[in-house]
């Protein structure tokens, strides 16, 4: 009997780029070794059964609707709706990313072959824009990390055998998933890092400018506040912000110099760890940060 593998993405107006999501996944090498479904939650108004409905002859497509706006609790309902369905395999993937044509390949390798509950992989940007590039996650292959990304993720059953959910103190402004993947891995669930299972990113072009990168780590910093205390309670959590906030600091300011040396990319390396130190700063705060995008 096949294993069952469930592919979960979320989307929200992005229905172009959902469609080369969603081929991507029936392009994979050996699908057909799997029996496979796809769930889809969207986040709009779009009539996603009429718009993909040639491509249910391929995969099975789920397709569920959430009204409350957000990415935690949008990936809340596919929590509810994993947790009581049959299958050996799930995955996360974005609406804006297509996966490698080899991806399933090597993240089942890495799953089974070596006993990992979670695997986590690069999401590659399409863009050779320098904000997006420097913002890009990269681990060394097959080394264990503390936290996955919903973008790139591959996962057995049993890490949902647990009440956790995406937080909704970060619905609007980005994180959940990292503090999900935190939480379960401060369960005893193992997490390791996939280089050769990459995904790439289908890039909007607002996201190519400055005032994108700035919103988006200051958010980062933000988001830390939440992250933290929710981990390790208001008192060692604040702690360890304090720290974490030095340890940027000290980042910006080795980056900033070495920037002198004309280096434009390390010029916004020190950007970024200066905005994190900013926004971990307006998280204190408790200032709104405008809703993430």
């Amino acid at each position: 009997m096949k294993n069952k593998i469930i592919f979960c993405i979320c989307t929200n107006n992005r229905l172009s780029k959902l469609k080369k999501s969603l081929s991507s996944i029936f392009q994979l090498k050996n699908l057909n070794r799997y029996n496979s479904e796809i769930i889809l939650v969207s986040n709009d108004k779009n009539n996603y059964k009429r718009y993909l409905r040639h491509f249910n002859k391929k995969i099975k497509i789920n397709i569920f609707k959430e009204n409350l706006k957000g990415l935690s609790t949008s990936r809340n309902k596919i929590l509810d709706i994993l947790r009581k369905k049959k299958f050996e395999y799930a995955a996360f993937i974005d609406d804006d990313c297509v996966v490698h044509k080899n991806w399933l390949n090597s993240m089942i390798e890495m799953v089974v072959r070596k006993n990992i509950d979670i695997v986590t992989g690069p999401q590659i940007s399409k863009s050779k824009n320098i904000f997006l590039r420097i913002m890009e996650r990269d681990c060394d292959h097959a080394r264990e990390v503390k936290w996955a990304s919903t973008n790139n993720v591959f996962f057995k059953k049993s890490v949902l055998k647990n009440k956790i959910k995406f937080s909704l103190a970060l619905n609007n402004i980005g994180g959940e998933d990292q503090l999900f993947f935190l939480e379960l891995n401060k369960l005893g669930k193992k997490i390791y890092w996939n280089s050769n299972a990459p995904v790439f990113e289908l890039v909007d072009k607002k996201r190519e400018n400055l005032g994108w990168f700035c919103k988006r780590n200051l958010r980062y910093g933000a988001s830390s506040i939440i992250i933290y205390k929710t981990l390790w309670g208001s008192f060692l959590g604040t702690n360890l912000i304090l720290l974490k906030i030095l340890s940027d600091f000290i980042n910006s300011f080795i980056y900033l110099i070495k920037s002198s040396f004309l280096s434009k990319k390390n010029f916004f390396i020190s950007l970024m760890y200066f905005l994190r130190v900013i926004g971990c700063l307006i998280g204190f705060t408790g200032l709104q940060i405008k809703e993430y995008k």
